[in-house]
């Protein structure tokens, strides 16, 4: 029931994407028409089709800040293939997991992942509303482990940590008549200048962390206090961020984009023990930075490219511990867009 109330809050959220892009019954592009046109080509009124790949990260890592131990956890990560359709402005991703790729299980652990995400790069706004479940983490590192009949040095497999994060995060672009937040991501404009403007945000965040045990292996376990070896944590955020982001242009058609969102917010953390299940909780300052990088090549016709997307959180609970929260998509895309009116006109 959950989940099917989380799809629902989603598929509205899009729906009102969509309605807020039209204007007194005008079609989306008549917004877009306050724009520089000599920086900037809008392709919204094309179908864009896309095919890619893409590998998502997800890890945190939880320190001891008096004597600075910490272990790092990551999912067994997969390359997922797909199809995408985009028209005015709103785009729908159809994935699967190709196989005889991913088969490291064995080696890895499994990892369960549920998702539901909606974003969207407009002219003045960017926004991003997810929530995100991932069940299977390995340590980065290897440790020693004792077996029934050896020691092994391998890595450390918890199929029962859980993370979850839910967030929504609104930023707006200062210079929105000059550069585009959609053309190096969304693909849904170009960039013909280079062009760069400041970006000022807010964001809500939820995260947390559950486990059947101690969130440590048992050989690092005398490496911790008491106080630091939790079977659950979970931190609620609210910040703003302040940053920058520019396209290069190159040879016309290329470009290259680079952004960073850094952002200070204040957080309640909270933690139960895996002992005698005692809880802590502090209100304290945080940290974050979200940053981005695209590079690739637009023309009207057709595109390709390869993008990064990073997000880190820094929750501290400003006594004990430390845990920093990472997520990522690495994205590589080639697509053509097609004049759907033409085609519609020649058939008729």
């Amino acid at each position: 029931m959950r989940k099917l109330n989380l799809l629902f809050f989603f598929t509205f959220f899009s729906l009102a994407t969509i309605a807020g892009n039209y204007h007194r019954g005008k079609d989306s592009t008549n917004i877009y028409q306050k724009v520089d046109t000599n920086y900037i080509e809008n392709f919204r009124d094309l179908l864009s089709v896309k095919l890619f790949a893409v590998v998502r990260t997800n890890n945190f890592t939880v320190q001891d800040k008096t004597t600075g131990v910490g272990v790092n956890y990551t999912i067994n990560t997969k390359l997922n293939m797909g199809i995408s359709f985009t028209f005015k402005g709103v785009g729908v991703d159809l994935e699967y997991s190709p196989p005889g790729i991913n088969n490291d299980d064995d080696k890895y652990g499994k990892t369960k992942q549920f998702a539901l995400a909606t974003s969207a790069n407009g002219r003045r706004f960017m926004y991003d509303a997810y929530y995100r479940t991932t069940q299977g983490f390995h340590t980065t590192g290897q440790y020693t482990m004792r077996t029934a009949t050896d020691t092994v040095y391998a890595y450390y497999k918890r199929p029962d940590i859980t993370n979850y994060s839910a967030g929504v995060t609104l930023t707006y672009v200062v210079n929105n008549k000059r550069y585009s937040s959609g053309a190096p991501y969304s693909l849904s404009q170009k960039q013909k200048k280079g062009s760069g403007s400041l970006l000022i945000g807010t964001y809500a965040f939820l995260y947390g962390i559950t486990a059947d045990s101690s969130i440590y292996p048992d050989s690092l376990s005398k490496s911790f206090r008491h106080e630091l070896q939790f079977s659950g944590a979970s931190s609620t955020t609210f910040g703003l961020s302040c940053g920058y982001t520019y396209t290069f242009i190159f040879f016309r058609n290329w470009y290259a984009n680079i952004t960073t969102l850094p952002g200070i917010s204040v957080q309640n953390f909270y933690s139960v023990n895996a002992y005698d299940h005692s809880s802590y909780s502090n209100v304290s300052y945080a940290v974050s930075l979200q940053s981005r990088l695209s590079i690739g090549y637009n023309r009207k016709n057709y595109f390709i490219g390869v993008s990064w997307i990073n997000s880190n959180f820094f929750i501290d609970d400003n006594q004990f511990s430390s845990i920093q929260y990472k997520y990522g998509v690495f994205k590589f895309y080639y697509g053509h867009r097609f004049d759907v009116r033409k085609l519609l006109k020649k058939r008729l």
